[in-house]
């Protein structure tokens, strides 16, 4: 038995037998316990967004995705497609830790106190400055780390896309990014504590056969605050004064200026590989439906309308008839 673990002396076990606990009302309890302030933590997910806020942040980068994909952007005549498909929030840690050695890294400084980071999957980046170039680029360099004018072609190719990110965070406040540093390896880039959490969203990124990830990455605690000020005027739970009022207004014009694709399928068939490869022009194809059979209007993959074919002017026009039960 160690010292540690002596028994308590008789004078020691006296002494104790001495102390007593003054009882307490219910009342008095209740006052104390109302002083302690408890929070919890979540030692998976250290910092969490509402869902309000949850939903202000998707607005804000799938309006970004949006423009970008419509050509609003700086980035030059390379087309392309961006999806927002994930959002997460992790540690600083974890999510540098997800990074690839070598890598594509761009810092970028704003109005927040500390900085953004837009990380795009290195094959992707060589691909882009390939593409950029007029090179289809190597595979066999696809993960090598780009080199000093590599990398200053891609960063400007990611300073395009800035003003657009910036002018998607005007429907609560402004913000004006600027392309700080690019990195390649994600260990010279420390810039907050590895447990503080941060919210990571990850886009899809295509153009043409090239597909990849681009992901951005922000301080959760700098966007609370921000988020939380949308959040209340999308939710009209803001105080009704012409501030919140110019506020809610800005927030719908920015949302009806995106621009959605409402495709019309008149019809489908299937033909053989032979049969297309002796296609000819002015041949017919007979398709499964008949011309008075309605016409189905998609919103991306969703059917949302039911129409009739027909003319206005010079142009084919389909007039609304039904929405799909």
């Amino acid at each position: 038995m160690t010292s540690s673990e002596q028994p308590l002396s008789n004078d020691e076990m006296a002494a104790l037998s001495g102390v007593s606990v003054a009882d307490k009302s219910p009342e008095e309890a209740r006052i104390q316990a109302a002083k302690v302030k408890v929070e919890s933590y979540n030692f998976r997910q250290p910092g969490r967004l509402s869902v309000a806020q949850l939903r202000a942040l998707k607005v804000v980068h799938e309006f970004f995705a949006k423009r970008l994909s419509e050509g609003h952007s700086g980035s030059g005549d390379l087309i392309f497609d961006l999806t927002l498909v994930s959002v997460e929030t992790v540690s600083y840690s974890n999510f540098m830790g997800s990074l690839s050695n070598p890598c594509f890294l761009a810092q970028l400084t704003s109005r927040f106190e500390q900085d953004t980071l837009m990380e795009i999957e290195l094959p992707v980046a060589r691909m882009l400055v390939g593409r950029i170039l007029g090179d289809s680029g190597d595979d066999e360099d696809a993960g090598k780390a780009l080199t000093s004018i590599e990398q200053a072609i891609a960063g400007n190719w990611v300073e395009g896309l800035l003003p657009t990110l910036g002018e998607s965070w005007n429907m609560s406040a402004s913000v004006d990014y600027k392309l700080k540093s690019i990195e390649c390896d994600p260990r010279f880039v420390q810039i907050m504590p590895d447990d503080n959490p941060v919210v990571s969203l990850g886009f899809v990124l295509q153009s043409g056969d090239l597909k990849g990830q681009l992901t951005l990455c922000y301080s959760l605690d700098q966007l609370q605050e921000l988020l939380e000020g949308m959040s209340l005027k999308m939710s009209g739970s803001a105080d009704e004064d012409t501030e919140s009022e110019t506020g809610g207004a800005r927030i719908l014009a920015a949302l009806k200026s995106v621009p959605f694709d409402l495709r019309a399928e008149l019809g489908s068939c299937v033909v053989r590989a032979s049969q297309l490869a002796s296609l000819r022009r002015g041949d017919v194809l007979c398709l499964d439906r008949s011309i008075h059979d309605p016409v189905d209007l998609y919103l991306g993959n969703n059917l949302v309308y039911k129409g009739r074919l027909g003319r206005k002017g010079d142009n084919l026009a389909v007039q609304l008839s039904s929405r799909p039960s």
